[in-house]
């Protein structure tokens, strides 16, 4: 059993970007969906996420770091982009102190509120999260296309266009609020290898190669507000999956469960089985030597 007084918390520029990737990969050890991840993947995601290095925390026991907190954010909101402990450090409370001090801390600074997901049926997560003061906000669900579901117009139909021009017309006229992942400013940060492809200018989507062969992962569809209920959709999904003809398509567990179920029903997506909470934090008001200025 660790004692709480030879825990130490260390800003997470004090490491370079490997050191954090081999940190978080040791800390996601035994996992329900276990991470593996080196300095390029680390950069890869979380620069896209906002993260913010002096917000986050390595927890250390005589030296031997133990957890792992990733901080990402943007304006008043900030949102736990990763957090991970060893397991011979799990269920000993170093979660609840690592986050109640970065709590404290982004309060401090003047921080409104804190988003996190977490796995549905992780129920260890759950219940420190609810301890810490964060309420269930909505269930998030991903899904799956295999790749010999009906597809529909030639690949040759879609051309290639700037991820960043499609999240910027998403951003034009999509309502706020939508999840940290699949919001436009996340999706603004993605490059190469990502590919943005467009159906005749008016319908859009986002891939990027999936974490092994076999697996296109969707990023983001988007059809112009105008074009809506014409097909558009159904029609690019359709000529995604022809150009990628021998892949999955994968969208992870980032979807508001509400979020057109119906349509991707409709154009042979199935349901992933694990899905996710997204949680909310409200820091109800700034803190006092914040008052006055």
């Amino acid at each position: 059993m660790p004692r709480p007084d030879q825990i130490e918390s260390h800003p997470a520029t004090a490491y370079s970007t490997r050191a954090l990737a081999e940190i978080l990969t040791a800390c996601f050890e035994g996992y329900i969906v276990p991470l593996a991840m080196d300095a390029d993947l680390f950069d890869g995601r979380f620069r896209r996420e906002n993260l913010d290095l002096q917000a986050s925390r390595v927890m250390t026991d005589r030296g031997r770091p133990v957890a792992i907190v990733l901080i990402a954010r943007r304006g008043w909101t900030a949102r736990v982009a990763a957090m991970g402990i060893v397991p011979s450090h799990r269920n000993c409370g170093v979660g609840s102190l690592a986050l109640g001090e970065i709590i404290d801390d982004l309060h401090r600074l003047g921080d409104r509120r804190m988003l996190l997901e977490v796995i549905d049926i992780n129920e260890p997560a759950l219940r420190l999260y609810s301890r810490l003061g964060f309420q269930r906000r909505r269930r998030l669900v991903g899904y799956r296309k295999p790749a010999d579901a009906v597809r529909g117009p030639s690949a040759s139909a879609l051309i290639k266009t700037d991820p960043f021009s499609i999240a910027w017309r998403m951003a034009r006229v999509e309502e706020p609020g939508l999840p940290w992942l699949i919001a436009p400013e996340t999706l603004a940060a993605i490059a190469s290898p990502a590919l943005g492809l467009s159906l005749d200018d008016k319908a859009f989507a986002i891939v990027e190669p999936g974490p092994r062969a076999g697996i296109v992962q969707l990023r983001a569809l988007f059809v112009e507000p105008a074009m809506r209920g014409r097909g558009w959709g159904k029609a690019l999904v359709g000529a995604v999956s022809a150009r990628f003809a021998k892949d999955d398509l994968v969208v992870g567990a980032n979807v508001p469960e509400d979020l057109a179920p119906g349509f991707m029903a409709r154009t042979g997506f199935e349901k992933t089985p694990i899905g996710q909470f997204e949680m909310e934090k409200d820091f109800l008001r700034p803190p006092a030597e914040m008052a006055g200025r």
